[in-house]
């Protein structure tokens, strides 16, 4: 788990990222013939450039600083953001654990409905030599 500095840093960047965003957002010209994506409307292109921006920063440097302050990179960067090793390796084990205990649940089950099927069938029995 990140120290406080490292939170409090991270935050910073994030923040940093959102400025950066709204910077880009108002400095960026708009071109004369506007790409189709913006709709024909210059405050939706300025918006995509805005979060263009900010999810550039969030993908690729925060991972960056985690490189640079924990010494590990990501595996993977995707739009869900970044993976490390750990992180997989952690999702692993407990996804075998979760299994584990699934399975046991399973058999508990199936041992609680054989015995309910064996009383079944005994009270069956019964009933049939009550008759």
């Amino acid at each position: 788990m990140p120290g406080t500095r490292t939170r409090i840093f991270i935050r910073v960047l994030v923040g940093s990222a959102l400025c950066t965003a709204l910077l880009t957002c108002i400095a960026v010209p708009v071109p004369e013939d506007l790409p189709a994506i913006a709709v024909g409307q210059a405050g939706l292109y300025r918006l995509e450039v805005a979060l263009l921006t900010f999810y550039g920063w969030l993908l690729l440097v925060t991972p960056a600083f985690s490189g640079i302050v924990r010494g590990r990179l990501p595996i993977e960067i995707s739009t869900r953001g970044a993976k490390f090793a750990e992180e997989v390796d952690q999702t692993a084990e407990a996804n075998e654990a979760a299994i584990k205990g699934l399975e046991l649940t399973t058999k508990d089950l199936t041992d609680a409905l054989d015995q309910a099927n064996s009383e079944i069938e005994k009270l069956k029995r019964e009933r049939g030599d009550n008759r």
